[in-house]
C-alpha cells in the first residue's frame, strides 16, 4: 500500500512539473521574423507625377544632357515636391532615353523654381521616396540600387549643402534602425516610351 501511494505522488509530482513546463513555454514570446521591409512606413503617402507637359523642365533636360528637341528621342516624368520646406516646391525630373538609361537605371535631375539645376542624379530606379528626415535643412531622398551589376541595396542621399550626391550605388545604405517615413514618387510605370515626351 505505501508503495503504491508513493507511485500515486511521484505520478501526481511528475504530472505538475509537465505542466508547469508546458505553462512557460506557451507564456514565452515567440522570436518575430523580421520583415525586411519593416523599415517603412505602412501609411507613407504617394504623390503622383504630373501630367501636362512643361517646356522649362524639358529645356532643363535639354541642356543638362546636350540633347536636341525633335531629334533625340526623350521621355519624362516630374513632380513637384518642396525638399526644403520654403513653400516654394522645387522639381524632381526623371528623364529615360536610349542615351540617359541602362540596366542600372535612368537619370534624375532636381530643379528650382527657376528651372536651374540642383542636383543631378545617375543609375536612378524607381519609384523614389523622400524622407522626412532632413540633412542641412533637405530632406533625405531613398534611392533603390540594383541591375548594372550593382549590388542590390537601398541608398540614402543627403544634402551636402550645396547638392545631392549624384550616385546612390556609392552612397551610405539603409541600417537595420533607420526609420523611412515621407512621400513616394515615380510611383508609375515608367518604362519605355511612357510618361511626357520631349518634340
Amino acid at each position: 500500500m505505501k508503495l503504491l501511494n508513493r507511485f500515486l505522488i511521484l505520478g501526481s509530482l511528475i504530472l505538475t512539473l509537465a505542466s508547469c513546463s508546458n505553462s512557460n513555454l506557451e507564456s514565452t514570446p515567440k522570436a518575430v521574423e523580421i520583415n525586411k521591409n519593416q523599415n517603412y512606413s505602412p501609411s507613407m503617402a504617394i504623390k503622383n507625377s504630373e501630367t501636362i507637359r512643361n517646356i522649362g523642365v524639358e529645356n532643363a533636360i535639354l541642356e543638362a544632357y546636350n540633347l536636341q528637341r525633335g531629334i533625340d528621342p526623350v521621355y519624362y516624368s516630374y513632380v513637384k515636391i518642396d525638399l526644403n520646406s520654403d513653400s516654394v516646391p522645387e522639381y524632381f525630373v526623371y528623364a529615360y532615353d536610349p542615351m540617359l538609361s541602362g540596366s542600372g537605371g535612368g537619370s534624375a535631375l532636381i530643379l528650382n523654381n527657376d528651372y536651374k539645376e540642383i542636383s543631378r542624379f545617375t543609375l536612378v530606379q524607381t519609384p523614389i521616396i523622400i524622407n522626412n528626415h532632413r540633412t542641412k535643412n533637405w530632406k533625405d531622398i531613398i534611392m533603390t540600387v540594383s541591375g548594372g551589376g550593382a549590388m542590390p541595396a537601398t541608398a540614402i542621399m543627403k544634402f551636402d549643402g550645396k547638392t545631392y550626391p549624384s550616385n546612390p550605388s556609392l552612397q551610405p545604405t539603409l541600417g537595420t534602425h533607420d526609420y523611412i517615413d515621407g512621400v513616394k514618387i515615380f510611383t508609375e510605370n515608367i518604362s519605355k516610351n511612357q510618361g511626357l515626351k520631349i518634340e
